[in-house]
């Protein structure tokens, strides 16, 4: 029998099984490298398409950490404008009809430079809650003996809830009229005619002052003519 065909000596065998060790040993470290070069990549790469799924700046949050900071946080919102549920005139000819409109013509100037600064309610708990409201304002006639001053107000609910409070809480006689709320006070005790009138329905506000003019039907002429 020749070398190359002899059994194998227990040596033999030892050092045959301590070869085929180091080489899976070698194998199974090449292959704990190419895995970590390759979570290495990935982790400078993000997800592979050159971005991040963190954020636009490639930065995510740490591992454990919370990814509450990389979401965008939600902006403050403006408070939203009342709708307007009722009439939204842009010029006094809106406010009346024709006939009345051309009656208080005849009877005196419209906004009349002299009226500007005049308030639309004596009452100053009244003319303070009218101050800041958005509107419309009207004046016929001129400061001094015969005018008649009103605005048309937007109201939201609440404003329209503390208007008919603080009328009421000043005296006004305030009833229910063509689907709203009217509270009137009159003053002759000077021997002319001053008086206030306000209706309050919807979002809409009338307030009107005035002081000799006592104009029929006035107040019911711009419900009609706004609500129809």
């Amino acid at each position: 029998m020749t070398a190359d065909s002899a059994d194998p000596t227990p040596n033999d065998r030892v050092r045959r099984r301590n070869i085929t060790l180091a080489i899976a040993a070698g194998i199974v470290l090449i292959v704990v490298l190419v895995a970590g070069v390759l979570v290495g990549v990935r982790g400078l790469g993000g997800t592979g398409n050159g971005g991040s799924d963190a954020g636009t700046d490639g930065s995510g949050p740490a591992e454990g950490g919370s990814s509450e900071s990389a979401r965008p946080q939600p902006s403050e919102t403006a408070a939203a404008a009342p709708v307007i549920t009722g009439p939204n005139p842009q010029s006094c000819d809106q406010v009346y009809s024709t006939r009345m409109f051309a009656a208080l013509e005849a009877g005196g100037p419209l906004n009349d430079e002299t009226l500007a600064e005049e308030p639309a309610s004596e009452t100053p708990a009244i003319a303070a809650l009218l101050t800041d409201l958005p509107g419309l304002r009207c004046t016929w006639g001129q400061a001094g003996e015969f005018s008649i001053i009103t605005e048309v107000k937007q109201v939201t609910a609440e404003q329209s809830a503390a208007a008919l409070a603080a009328l009421r809480a000043a005296d006004f006689s305030c009833y229910a009229e063509a689907g709203g709320t009217r509270c009137v006070l009159q003053d002759d005790s000077e021997g002319g005619s001053q008086g206030q009138s306000h209706f309050l329905r919807e979002n809409i506000w009338l307030a009107t002052d005035w002081l000799n003019w006592p104009q029929a039907g006035y107040t019911a002429d711009m419900v009609r003519t706004l609500w129809g």
